[in-house]
């Protein structure tokens, strides 16, 4: 199983809040020892932290240690983050010409004086020699997962210097495009199921960060949209909590790898709907699965304009505050055929305001609110005029 889809934080999440709390004054001062020891001990390093480089790799470190300390007597956390941070160290030190095995050392070193650090800390804070050995237990853990990430990483920059990112790339665009791969272009292990990925940024939005998606996932960040193609959904995009402001990703329906220029359609209509503030999330990614009735509805606008114009014609004229009363009670009245006591219970509305609604609906609508089809068509109707542009 992959380090990003493990649960991180089982031996930390028994450490002592007090811990992190006596260690999280120190972080600056524990991230310079790290940078300088590094440079010390790994001599391709001195050369990368001089100047305004040092800076910068005190900065990185002061993150990583600060993160790493976060997950102290907390519960179970997800170590993508984390781990989307090492293969991107690995990325840089392959395109900064430093060597595999020196970027291997920079963890191992960095981690001994992180951990001389905090071990020293837990003993003026008065902990157990249990608390300390339990600290040991979780940053052997880090080195191991952290050391695997790294070299993910540099293999990954290795294989695109090598013509391997630029291949896959081709067949990304091959498979988004509708066309048939070749088997000896295809990339290894591609599953047989896939779901598409597309970005969207807002205008002024930063560059799209590496290390977000793990090296297997094939990928194109600077097309036209930037996409890719992941397996393994909920597990491969979890690093894409950490999309930075202004960015999106819509990610499509898990469909056969040849329909996958089906998926990457509907994800990118569903990134069009998200900028124009059609389509909800709570986060920076959007899930097509989650969406299904507004995407259908959307996907031609004018025809479901049509159809909440010409059924909702009995609405025409009302004032607007009374037309959106009567259609959020016929809404919830054609999807439940409730009784008047039982709308009233779902509207939050007092019975005899539920029955004058529902006599002022009769007149409106007559015998259609008893036909099945007229029922659906007026459910339709209201969920495309809800999802409209303009419209709440």
């Amino acid at each position: 199983m992959r380090g990003s889809a493990v649960p991180d934080g089982s031996v930390w999440a028994r450490l002592p809040r007090r811990l992190g709390d006596a260690v999280r004054p120190r972080i600056p001062e524990i991230a310079r020892s790290c940078v300088d020891a590094i440079a010390a001990e790994v001599p391709e390093y001195s050369r990368c932290f001089g100047g305004p480089g040092r800076a910068a790799a005190i900065e990185q470190a002061r993150r990583g240690i600060e993160r790493d300390i976060d997950r102290v007597g907390a519960p179970a956390m997800w170590q993508s983050d984390r781990l989307a941070d090492f293969r991107g160290h690995g990325r840089a030190a392959f395109r900064a010409g430093l060597s595999r095995e020196s970027v291997k050392a920079s963890v191992r070193v960095a981690s001994r004086v992180m951990w001389r650090w905090i071990a020293e800390i837990a003993q003026e804070t008065g902990l157990s020699g249990d608390v300390v050995y339990g600290m040991a237990e979780g940053m052997l853990g880090d080195v191991e997962t952290s050391m695997a990430a790294v070299a993910e990483g540099y293999s990954a920059a290795e294989a695109e210097a090598s013509g391997g990112g630029e291949r896959n790339r081709r067949v990304l665009r091959a498979l988004l495009d509708g066309g048939q791969r070749a088997e000896e272009d295809s990339p290894a292990g591609l599953p047989e199921r896939v779901a598409a990925v597309v970005f969207r940024a807002l205008p002024g939005a930063p560059e799209l960060p590496p290390g977000l998606l793990p090296d297997h996932v094939i990928a194109d960040p600077a097309g036209d949209p930037p996409a890719a193609l992941t397996g393994a959904p909920d597990t491969d995009l979890a690093g894409l909590a950490g999309l930075p402001a202004g960015w999106t990703a819509a990610v499509g329906p898990l469909v056969p790898s040849g329909s996958a220029a089906e998926s990457f359609r509907v994800a990118r209509r569903a990134a069009d709907l998200a900028a124009r503030g059609l389509l909800d999330a709570p986060g920076p990614v959007v899930w097509c699965r989650d969406h299904v009735p507004a995407l259908l509805l959307l996907a031609d606008e004018f025809l479901a304009a049509q159809l909440a114009e010409t059924t909702l014609a009995p609405f025409a004229g009302l004032p607007e505050k009374r037309r959106e009363q009567l259609a959020e009670t016929l809404l919830v009245l054609v999807q439940t055929r409730g009784s008047a006591p039982e709308l009233a219970r779902a509207l939050d509305l007092h019975p005899q305001t539920v029955r004058a609604r529902l006599k002022t609906l009769a007149g409106l609508f007559g015998e259609r609110l008893t036909d099945p089809d007229e029922r659906l068509r007026l459910e339709l109707a209201l969920l495309a005029e809800r999802a409209l542009p303009g419209r709440e």
